[in-house]
């Protein structure tokens, strides 16, 4: 019916004579039908009009729908009633139905007027609607555009400082202060890695990330770039969550200090391991594990390198409003690993 009334938009426009001519025929074939179907014999004198007063309302206008109405109720009179071509009625009855019949019609076309003229405003809001919708796509492909382009420069530039400080590290001749550069360098390549991942697997045109696919990236990073040739495997398993990018961030590089420290300390010489990523909602909070079967570590112990990861992952959680904390893997067991707990709110 909608699509009909739209349709109709087109004979609306059609020359009067057109309109009001073409509604005189269809009133008229509406007579001849009554007249061949019941004849001339009184009863139901108005029954094949109404067709005659919609089809006109909906077709053409108001106008042409008023036009209908009366001319069906003179034509009624002339024809139908009794006696027949005379203005005079037989009862106070037909006259009744003849007023009814006026009133009934004169509504159906001003009906149709008001269907014709609320369809035309909401085809006219859908339309606006679809402008404003196909804006806010531009709008998203453009913010998603300048989103990729302000990550893509981030990580040059980070690729650039941490090439530059891998370069001041060879010059360096107190080990220390070499390996405190080349720690630097990493993490600034970490960083650049993350915000690759994070432009990578972002939903388009928002600052939001998906935790398994960005999670199975950068571990998938860190095993070309860490692991190399040494038998150790980096197994991930996360859930399919929405993170926004300032949560990710924190996320991946706690991530990836986690495990850098456990293939730098966990494994002694050719041992053989195995790393494990999980990430997971445990309401009411996110729950990010990382966890290795190497030779574990004493917590009351000194630390066996700077201890600087270990602050960088806690401080990183404190960002998140969590708590990092460590546990033997498999207590008792003759290589009782090293577990990492951070949890952090979800909402």
């Amino acid at each position: 019916m909608e699509r009909l009334f739209l349709l109709s938009a087109r004979s609306r426009g059609l020359p009067v004579l057109v309109r009001y001519g073409a509604t005189t025929l269809v009133v008229l074939a509406c007579l001849g039908l009554r007249l061949w179907i019941f004849g001339s014999a009184p009863g139901l004198p108005f029954l094949l009009f109404f067709p005659a007063v919609i089809l006109a309302g909906l077709v053409f206008d108001r106008g042409t729908g008023i036009y209908a109405a009366l001319l069906s109720a003179v034509l009624a009179v002339l024809f139908l009633f009794d006696p027949p071509g005379s203005f005079v009625f037989g009862s106070a009855a037909d006259l009744l139905a003849l007023l009814i019949f006026t009133a009934i019609a004169l509504f159906t076309a001003f009906l149709m007027e008001a269907l014709h003229t609320a369809l035309h405003r909401l085809a006219k809001e859908r339309q606006g609607l679809a402008t404003a919708n196909a804006e806010l796509r531009r709008m998203a492909e453009a913010r998603g555009t300048l989103l990729s382009e302000a990550v893509h420069r981030a990580r040059n530039d980070l690729q650039r400082l941490a090439a530059t400080l891998h370069l001041q590290a060879g010059a360096m001749e107190e080990a220390q202060a070499r390996q405190a550069l080349q720690d630097a360098s990493g993490r600034i390549m970490a960083l650049a890695r993350i915000n690759a991942r994070l432009d990578r697997h972002r939903d388009d045109g928002e600052a939001v990330v998906n935790s398994r696919g960005f999670l199975e990236g950068l571990v998938q990073d860190l095993r070309e770039a860490a692991v190399d040739m040494r038998p150790i495997a980096l197994m991930v398993q996360a859930e399919d969550h929405p993170l926004p990018m300032a949560r990710a961030v924190p996320v991946g590089l706690t991530v990836n200090e986690l495990v850098t420290n456990a293939l730098k300390y966990a494994f002694p010489g050719e041992m053989e391991g195995r790393v494990r990523i999980e990430f997971r909602l445990d309401e009411p909070d996110y729950l990010l594990l990382v966890e290795d079967n190497g030779i574990g570590f004493d917590m009351a112990a000194k630390p066996r390198g700077s201890g600087l990861g270990t602050r960088i992952s806690r401080a990183l959680a404190g960002q998140l409003g969590g708590s990092l904390e460590a546990s033997p893997a498999s207590p008792g067991a003759n290589r009782p690993g090293l577990r990492w707990a951070m949890r952090f709110p979800a909402s």
